[in-house]
């Protein structure tokens, strides 16, 4: 006997729900990429911003990609491969080797911003636990793992050798991520945000 009743509905996998991922696509390729999605009937997007760009014999308002190498594509996950095989697409985003999902809304956020075309920066993006240096200005040289985000300019440098930790200013432009290979080379205080 059948448990199934006519008026039962299938249960569907979240593979089947349409959710945002990003592509990582070839430099300079990222509207090729929308357009070929779009011929394919897939939902991309690319948030596109104005910029004055100066030749030697003219100046010109160009559209250029607001996130260099990326495109969205919103999908049913189990379509990945349709992405995929699409031409000027590199690969997936993904975390723990799980395709990295966008939640909707800032989707909806980054569209509403760049369609009423209010200037976005782009800004260094630091996360707890990344190895970091001050690559310039009187802290020059200190490495250190972020440890706590306060806000856009407040770091705490911890001094494990006395058990201490001090509160200081730092400009984050002034910070960059740090390799492997200098993390296994140097030794120094861990600075935290």
């Amino acid at each position: 006997m059948n448990n199934l009743s006519e008026n039962s509905v299938p249960a569907i996998s979240v593979y089947d729900i349409p959710r945002w991922y990003a592509v990582y696509t070839r430099s300079r390729h990222e509207k090729k990429v929308l357009e070929n999605l779009q011929n394919i009937n897939i939902e991309a997007y690319v948030p596109l911003i104005k910029e004055y760009h100066q030749w030697s014999d003219r100046k010109k308002l160009v559209e250029v990609p607001l996130i260099r190498s990326y495109v969205f594509v919103r999908i049913p996950a189990k379509n990945a491969l349709y992405v995929l095989e699409t031409y000027g697409i590199v690969r997936f985003v993904m975390f723990q080797k799980v395709l990295a999902a966008i939640p909707d809304f800032q989707i909806d956020a980054l569209k509403s911003t760049v369609d009423i075309g209010l200037k976005l920066e782009s800004h260094k993006y630091f996360k707890t636990g990344q190895t970091v240096e001050v690559a310039n200005g009187p802290l020059k040289g200190i490495i250190g793992k972020i440890q706590r985000v306060e806000n856009d300019d407040r770091f705490v440098i911890s001094l494990d050798a006395i058990q201490a930790s001090y509160v200081v200013r730092v400009d984050p432009a002034l910070l960059k991520p740090v390799s492997d290979d200098k993390k296994k080379t140097r030794i120094s205080l861990p600075l935290g945000m």
